[in-house]
């Protein structure tokens, strides 16, 4: 539910307690890997893009820096800065064209712990990095 708490109330909390009710999801010992990196983008350059993002992903951010227009308005968000480390959320969905991805991330709002949707358009990306990763099946 949008309003409850999931995990412990920290972003990568809440993955990992999202992934825990996947019964052939892997787990990995590595708190900043969550499978295998599917798209990495530092800056505006992608690095790596083997396969269409999808919803069930696991999307991360370090310092990252988003600058750009919505609609007729400019804004500006940063996500997994400070000493919280990443912003670590699941992919809700992906726009492919406008590069805009709906992220479900624990909302860390003081008084509000609970789950919320962003969006991020990986376009406007002007500094830090950004992975996805697909969870890889445990073969056990």
């Amino acid at each position: 539910s949008k309003r409850s708490l999931v995990g412990d109330g920290s972003h990568p909390g809440f993955v990992r307690a999202a992934l825990a009710q996947v019964p052939e999801a892997l787990r990995t010992s590595d708190p900043e890997e969550w499978g295998y990196v599917i798209y990495a983008q530092t800056g505006a350059m992608v690095q790596r893009r083997i396969v269409d993002i999808m919803p069930g992903d696991v999307i991360s951010f370090w310092d990252a820096k988003l600058k750009g227009h919505k609609g007729l308005h400019a804004y500006s968000q940063t996500a997994g800065m400070g000493e919280s480390g990443a912003l670590v959320g699941i992919v809700h969905e992906f726009e492919a064209k406008k590069s805009k991805v709906r992220v479900w991330q624990a909302n860390q709002h003081v008084g509000q712990q609970s789950v919320e949707i962003v969006s991020y358009r990986l376009d406007d990306l002007k500094s830090g990095t950004v992975k996805v990763f697909r969870v890889l099946e445990n073969a056990t």
